[in-house]
């Protein structure tokens, strides 16, 4: 599976070299999410027809929000039987400029507001 962020030059590339070298009937998932290199892409229909690559997309709009929302709501509501916890850090949203570079720690850093 190919979680693809970029999308444009560098997607074009992959896929072809992908339908190029898997073997026989190989599958490979190519999950469309970003388009940070590219909002388009053409890739040769024999790339296609001769692999078994499949295009996916994910993001806004590719699932229903109805359906979004439902899952959303059950991960949160399995969170506390199953003891998910994220070290976090609370910094105040005043002090952002100063906490925004990453400082090596792998707390996840949530900005407050001060009353």
């Amino acid at each position: 599976m190919v979680l693809d962020y970029l999308w444009g030059a560098s997607a074009l590339r992959l896929l072809t070299a992908a339908a190029q070298s898997l073997p026989g009937a190989y599958p490979m998932r190519f999950v469309q999410i970003g388009s940070i290199g590219g909002t388009t892409l053409a890739p040769p229909g024999a790339a296609l027809r001769a692999s078994a690559i499949t295009l996916l997309g994910s993001g806004i709009g590719s699932v229903p929000f109805e359906r979004l929302f439902q899952a959303a709501r059950e991960v949160l509501y399995a969170a506390v039987p199953a003891r998910l916890e994220i070290a976090t850090q609370a910094v105040p949203l005043a002090e952002l400029a100063t906490h925004w570079q990453d400082n090596g720690s792998r707390l996840r850093t949530v900005f407050t507001m001060q009353d």
